[in-house]
């Protein structure tokens, strides 16, 4: 390995995830030995911190910890319950809102889909298109005296 390990294979290497190659490079290579001998102390005060941090934390009694958190009132306790509460309300009622909402929806597209599907009803069942109309005035058919259609005059 020529080059020396980047700060993501340092902090792999810190983890345990290193290969043989990267393990023979710390060894060799003063740099990168001095960067993770670094890092490892480093580590190792921050331990030693959270540890005493920890065993501080142990000696203060249950009582202590009671008499440093602030009392609460019953007006608060209340509050806390009415908001809770208010809450749920709206959980429920939103659902149930929009659940109306798309019913209601859907009956209406029902509704313009009906009244669509009877406008296409009664184009296709008539005889001869709208624009055509006028003209059938203008022509009598009579099936029994016609020829080609036309009737003899």
């Amino acid at each position: 390995m020529n080059q020396h390990l980047s700060s993501e294979q340092i902090s792999k290497w810190m983890s345990g995830d290193r290969t043989p190659q990267e393990e023979q490079h710390v060894r060799a290579c003063p740099e990168c030995s001095a960067e993770v001998v670094r890092l490892e102390a480093t580590l190792q005060l921050f331990r030693g911190s959270v540890r005493r941090l920890s065993e501080q934390q142990r000696g203060i009694a249950p009582q202590t910890l009671r008499q440093a958190l602030p009392a609460r009132s019953p007006t608060v306790w209340r509050l806390r319950w009415a908001l809770a509460v208010a809450a749920l309300l709206i959980a429920v009622a939103i659902p149930l809102y929009k659940g109306a909402k798309n019913e209601q929806r859907q009956r209406e597209m029902a509704k313009a889909d009906a009244a669509l599907l009877e406008q296409i009803d009664a184009e296709v069942s008539r005889a001869v298109p709208a624009p055509m109309e006028p003209l059938i005035s203008l022509v009598a058919w009579d099936s029994t005296n016609t020829r080609g259609g036309v009737e003899k005059r």
